[in-house]
């Protein structure tokens, strides 16, 4: 399986600006090391619980309840940061703190840019999969 990785095009480090996946990371805690059979489970594990996060998240924000956002965008940013996925990482980042901050309208503004983020990270870690 670590071969399919490496000829999806994750074995290699890519420092594109704006790639979603986080290559050098990947590479440096898994494939140098020679778990890219983990890595594949853990993508197959964010693609199943990561959207529930996501869903959490909306329903906590539409019901305006930054205490349980702060512990389920901490979650969020955990799992993406295992699958290298910085930008969403960092968008669940500034969420956990804004609804730390006890700021409802930012943590609102902030609420696209994780979406999109995160529908990015989905799509390239699907294409990984599938390569």
């Amino acid at each position: 399986m670590g071969d399919s990785v490496s000829q999806a095009g994750i074995g290699h480090v890519d420092t594109c600006p704006g790639e979603p996946l986080d290559r050098e990371y990947l590479h440096k805690n898994y494939l140098s090391l020679g778990c890219g059979d983990v890595l594949l489970d853990v993508f197959r594990i964010y693609l199943e619980s990561a959207p529930l996060k996501l869903e959490q998240i909306r329903t906590l924000l539409d019901e305006a309840r930054l205490d349980g956002l702060v512990g389920v965008a901490h979650g969020l940013k955990g799992e993406s940061g295992s699958v290298g996925g910085r930008y969403v990482l960092a968008a669940a980042a500034a969420l956990e703190k804004a609804a730390r901050a006890g700021d409802l309208e930012e943590a609102l503004r902030l609420l696209p840019e994780l979406e999109q983020q995160f529908q990015r990270l989905i799509a390239t870690i699907e294409q990984e999969l599938a390569a």
